[in-house]
């Protein structure tokens, strides 16, 4: 991850070089934006909404910091933080403004496990405190049996017995540890996930003005862990205004 991450960044880097070695240093220039959207995945659609810093260091290469929130789907949040080399394919001076980006940064997620779209309600299944693995699909089941235990196959041999993930990403549910069955039913705790993730993509700026920008922007989100991958799309439009 580390090594794909650094010669993403130096192949453009190298490329901005070269685009255009003549090309001026204009005055350097700040832009502050808002941004909102819609991030998508295998299975769920939510609203993109955040903000960004962009930099010009030239005119053709910007750097960019930018954080988000991203809706998940009922019962999951997540918020999204990295930072991006933007390549421009015209001097960022035109009024029509095409670019490329990569970047890189971190990808945290939150879900209910107590929402009926993931482990759902409890109740006196099993006894309060005893220890249940987590398992594909939906349902519940009282010992070994077909689909028990976790994606990862490690489960206690203390374990009472299994309890499906519901619509959890596989890219999850395999890494969630076994639960403790609450008591009383009052629902599962929330599990959280925290992981690097690769931005690629690109988009076009629109200079309205000496100061106001408009910049619709396309990215894939890849998030690693464990050797495997997790993908989203995200399709925001940013207000920003330079100074």
């Amino acid at each position: 991850m580390t090594k794909t991450l650094a010669l993403s960044f130096a192949a453009v880097a190298a490329l901005a070089c070269g685009a255009s070695t003549a090309d001026a240093q204009p005055e350097s220039r700040t832009a502050i934006a808002v941004m909102a959207g819609a991030a998508s995945g295998s299975s769920d659609t939510g609203v993109a909404l955040g903000g960004s810093v962009l930099f010009d260091a030239t005119e053709r290469l910007a750097i960019e910091a930018a954080g988000a929130y991203l809706g998940r789907g009922e019962g999951a949040d997540a918020f999204t933080l990295n930072g991006s080399l933007l390549v421009n394919l015209l001097p960022s001076t035109q009024r029509v403004v095409p670019y490329a980006a990569v970047g890189g940064g971190l990808y945290r997620v939150s879900f209910d496990l107590a929402h009926p779209r993931f482990l759902g309600p409890a109740g006196t299944q099993f006894s309060p405190g005893s220890t249940v693995c987590a398992s594909p699909g939906t349902g519940f089941g009282r010992g070994q049996g077909a689909g028990f235990g976790a994606g990862t196959g490690t489960c206690p041999a203390t374990a009472v017995g299994y309890w499906g993930v519901g619509a959890m990403p596989d890219f999850y549910a395999r890494r969630l540890r076994p639960q403790a069955f609450p008591a009383g039913g009052s629902g599962w705790e929330k599990a959280n996930f925290t992981d690097p993730a690769l931005s690629l993509g690109g988009g076009i700026r629109f200079n309205l003005t000496d100061r106001v920008m408009v910049r619709p922007d396309v990215r894939a989100l890849v998030i690693f862990a464990d050797r495997k991958t997790h993908t989203l799309g995200v399709f925001t439009v940013n207000l920003g205004y330079r100074f």
